[in-house]
């Protein structure tokens, strides 16, 4: 996948999004997310239209470190698997293939778990791609070889990626153009924390 798609995938999680899952296998690591700001076309039309779950998976000599501020040692066994709990990503603080990020990152956590095949800074530098987030008190690094994004109808294209981008910000515009009227759409929780700059 391209850094210009990655760039946009980013975004499309960050704005509004939270990591309620994770998964790592073999030769796998998998971070699931929540609210993507991308557009699901595969919704009935009274519906919303927001991605309600999409994952960024990576193959091929995986690692993953995650982070913390907190007291409590097992924080991410809660919500390995049930989704139960959501970690809010900060505003645009989540980024794909950024070394220099990813190391700042690393150094702003008291607690360091190495979940999956981290050795610490050189890591990084022999991943092929990496992904970070901040989310508040926690954080997470992983990596791999190769990039695959997945959502409930199959893996996501380049394309479908940056068409799905630009379909959900022109829903955005509809939904708050419409809003308060009889023919207002369902509310819709990253449409709605997205405010437009004149109000409405």
């Amino acid at each position: 996948m391209n850094i210009n798609t990655l760039n946009i995938l980013a975004d499309a999680i960050s704005e509004v999004g939270s990591w309620h899952r994770w998964l790592i296998k073999d030769d796998m690591v998998q971070m699931q997310f929540c609210d993507i700001m991308l557009y699901d076309d595969a919704k009935p039309e009274k519906e919303t239209h927001t991605t309600d779950v999409l994952a960024v998976r990576f193959y091929g000599h995986v690692f993953a470190v995650f982070l913390d501020n907190l007291d409590e040692c097992n924080w991410y066994e809660h919500f390995r698997v049930d989704g139960s709990k959501l970690y809010p990503v900060d505003t645009y603080d989540l980024a794909f293939d950024d070394i220099k990020e990813a190391e700042l990152l690393l150094n702003d956590y008291k607690h360091r778990i190495p979940v999956k095949n981290f050795s610490g800074l050189e890591t990084f530098s022999s991943a092929k791609h990496l992904l970070y987030a901040r989310c508040g008190d926690v954080g997470f690094i992983v990596g791999g070889d190769r990039i695959e994004v997945v959502g409930k109808k199959g893996k996501y294209t380049e394309e479908e990626i940056e068409t799905g981008a630009r379909k959900w910000w022109d829903y955005w515009k509809i939904y708050w153009k419409l809003r308060r009227t009889k023919d207002a759409y369902p509310k819709d929780y990253a449409c709605e924390i997205t405010i437009p700059v004149n109000g409405n």
